[in-house]
């Protein structure tokens, strides 16, 4: 009972989900309690190391909380910890931290060495044993008839080559095998006596009478009995082809059959075919010649084994699996076509060249990020938290495509609880990599989040000396390289144009590795570190892109990173004037100016919603409705012309939708849809006369997480209004463009 009326307060507009989600927050602010080492111990109760003196105390679930005595938090009634000076000096990172011995022990943190080493993936399929068709044979009439006799009356039975199977009577057959006799009694009389030329003629109507009953059906062991007896015969004896099993049997004695008519079916048994269904994301470990062991239901703990023969080159689209085909011995005959099997694929990785792996419970995933904790040398309980790139998993490993070096040594367990302590410390982290707080920790009530390293300065250009912005002058000029390359359409780009650019990318990759940070100092060095480690992942992940849409959109995210890295260096690029890169090109200015209505009534709606107001927010959207209607799509032409109407479209099928809700609560569900078409329109038409700045709050959309616009720095929530107003963070700011 207790905890529904604790839903219910807190809860006023958020939807039942945010009960659920709330009850997670509590049980992540306990992690945070037991693992914050930097700043803070961990609770009243533990004992703090000699010398230490708590003079602040703050609480875990809300940092921003600052009273110089112990008590209750005010906003959630959680103990507040003590808040201690750091011991260890300065940090070297943006994501360093130092956990206290104390909080070293609760967490139980272990580490594991980054090393190269062969690998092995295990791939489970499932797949059913068939008749090798190339041990498959028929028997047919070759020539019309009566089935005289069968000898094989019924399947099952095995035979052996040049078995008789059948005795067909056929008159064709029996004028045949006359022309034959007749042939060659001619050709006796005209071997002595008469010219070359009727010789050569006999000879040649022989041959032709005997490939006449070949044709028939008859071996030239039969065609030589039939000239050897010298009488025609109405009956033939047709034999089996291969030795095997009859799999079917197709007519009785006394059938009249036509050429072509099907008798029998052979399988030699003594090999089989196995099918198996691969997974699409699998078949990048698939190699022809492959040892494949499987199991079958008949011979329960008995393992076969085959060598994988063939894989089908075409993908089934509604299963989005690959075909398999793997040669299965069978000499005993044990294994039966039809009967279903559970096939494994024991597939090493690394035979030429071990590649760089990392346990699977290093690396901390979200979405397309990953980040892991690296142990600091000679810097006892201290770890650096660093974005990576990771390839495809292969078993218990992940390998590494970049970001760690052979020798290094990951946190393995307790990352996810250094990872809440670095977000209650406003530091980059999985859920926040520009810092300030946020995912599932960041500030709820009234104030601000705690200043981290990572925000201090945020909207401050760093001073460096200007040898080294002379070096980044030239990363902004290879990028221009890139961008010269790219077509307006980044997901029509040919094969011929992405080696192009890949080759652009690997050269701005080279010149980034080569320029050196050490000449920086302090907070300069740190935000070098971190930025361009970021932008790093960005080529090295546009390098791996092989589908058109990963490498669209990662040349995207490359855009916004380079971005990120001149803007706060103080290189003025115009290729980086925002998160969004490049103006599109053909959008005339009085086109951006007619949106600009559309633009005051999107924020009219994001700010009656951050109020609770649904009158308002009703009346936005019959606004922004109206404001849809207003530019002249003449003005447009070519791509940005459709990329209007494709925006317009789904945005007023949006706006409509929230309108037909009819209450707050419906707007609410569909306006992260609102907001993401609303932040393509203005990256594309850039109709802002104002700065606006993104937020994003991942609690919204079900706990998905969703971006709005604003044109205040200040956080106003429009998904839960009054009750989390403050809830979210920024993710960047967008400038109006002079043009």
């Amino acid at each position: 009972m207790k905890r529904v009326g604790l839903f219910m307060v807190v809860n006023r507009q958020g939807g039942r989900v945010f009960g659920t989600i709330f009850t997670l927050l509590l049980a992540l602010s306990v992690i945070a309690v037991v693992v914050v080492g930097v700043n803070s111990t961990v609770a009243r109760e533990t004992d703090s190391a000699p010398g230490e003196k708590a003079q602040i105390w703050t609480c875990s679930m809300h940092p921003q909380i600052r009273l110089p005595a112990p008590g209750k938090c005010p906003i959630c009634g959680m103990d507040l910890i003590p808040v201690v000076d750091e011991k260890e000096g300065k940090p070297e990172s943006l994501r360093e931290i130092t956990l206290s011995p104390v909080a070293q022990k609760l967490a139980e943190v272990q580490v594991s060495p980054v090393e190269r080493k062969k690998v092995q993936v295990t791939l489970r399929m499932f797949g059913v044993l068939d008749y090798d068709e190339r041990r498959v044979a028929h028997i047919t009439a070759w020539v019309p008839g009566r089935i005289e006799k069968l000898y094989v009356n019924f399947t099952g039975m095995t035979v052996s080559e040049g078995q008789p199977m059948v005795v067909l009577y056929s008159p064709e057959l029996m004028a045949a095998e006359a022309e034959l006799i007749e042939a060659r009694r001619l050709l006796s009389r005209v071997e002595s006596g008469s010219t070359r030329a009727i010789r050569d003629t006999a000879r040649a109507t022989v041959r032709s009478a005997r490939e006449k009953l070949r044709l028939y059906g008859l071996t030239e062991k039969q065609i030589d009995e039939v000239l050897a007896r010298g009488i025609p015969s109405d009956r033939i004896t047709i034999v089996a082809p291969i030795g095997g099993t009859v799999v079917e049997k197709h007519v009785n004695e006394g059938v009249y059959v036509q050429t072509g008519t099907r008798i029998y079916t052979i399988a030699d048994l003594s090999q089989l075919w196995l099918f198996l269904d691969a997974y699409e994301s699998d078949v990048q470990w698939m190699r022809l010649g492959e040892t494949v062991t499987f199991e079958t239901v008949s011979y329960p703990g008995e393992v076969f084994s085959g060598r994988i023969s063939f894989i089908q080159p075409v993908l089934e689209k509604k299963s989005r699996t690959v075909r398999i085909r793997v040669d299965v011995p069978n000499a005993d005959g044990r294994l039966l076509p039809g009967m279903f099997a559970h096939a494994e694929v024991r597939v090493t990785v690394g035979d030429k060249r071990p590649p760089l792996v990392i346990p699977a419970s290093a690396p901390l995933i979200t979405g397309k990020r990953a980040v892991v904790y690296v142990q600091i040398p000679d810097k006892p309980y201290s770890y650096e938290g660093r974005e990576i790139v990771l390839g495809p998993r292969v078993g218990d490993y992940y390998i590494v495509r970049y970001g760690l070096r052979e020798g290094e040594k990951v946190v393995t367990r307790g990352n996810f609880k250094i990872d809440s302590a670095v977000q209650i410390l406003a530091k980059p982290s999985m859920m926040t990599p520009e810092g300030g707080g946020g995912g599932m920790m960041h500030h709820h009530g009234g104030g601000s989040a705690p200043k981290s390293e990572a925000s201090k300065g945020s909207g401050t250009v760093m001073e460096v000396p200007q040898s080294f912005t002379m070096k980044l002058h030239e990363l902004a000029a290879r990028f221009d390289r890139i961008l010269q390359k790219v077509p307006e359409d980044s997901t029509r780009i040919t094969q011929r144009q992405w080696l192009e650019i890949k080759e652009e990318i690997s050269n701005l990759e080279e010149l980034l590795s080569k320029i050196d940070g050490s000449e920086l100092k302090g907070h300069a060095r740190m935000m070098w570190d971190e930025l361009s480690m970021r932008l790093h992942n960005d080529l090295v992940v546009a390098i791996y892109a092989r589908r058109a849409q990963e490498r669209a959109e990662a040349l995207e995210e490359l855009k916004a990173g380079m971005a990120r890295l001149l803007t706060r260096f103080g290189v003025h690029h115009p290729g980086h004037r925002d998160h969004g890169g490049l103006t599109e090109p053909g959008v005339p200015q009085e086109f951006s100016v007619q949106l600009r209505p559309l633009v005051e009534s999107y924020l009219s709606l994001q700010k009656a919603l951050a109020e609770d107001d649904e009158k308002r927010a009703i009346h936005a959207l019959e606004a922004m409705k109206e404001a849809l209607d207003r530019p002249s799509m003449e003005l447009l032409k070519g791509d940005v012309h459709v990329k209007w109407m494709k925006i317009r479209e789904q945005l007023s099928q949006n706006v409509s939708s929230m309108l037909a809700s009819g209450n707050i609560s419906g707007i609410r569900e569909r306006f992260d849809e609102c907001s993401r078409l609303f932040g393509e329109l203005v990256r594309t038409f850039k109709p802002v006369s104002v700065p606006l700045y993104e937020m994003f709050c991942p609690m919204a959309a079900n706990g998905k997480g969703a971006i709005w616009f604003q044109s205040e720095r200040e956080i106003h929530n429009p998904y839960f209004g009054s009750s989390m107003s403050s809830c979210g963070e920024v993710r960047a700011k967008i400038d109006p463009v002079d043009r």
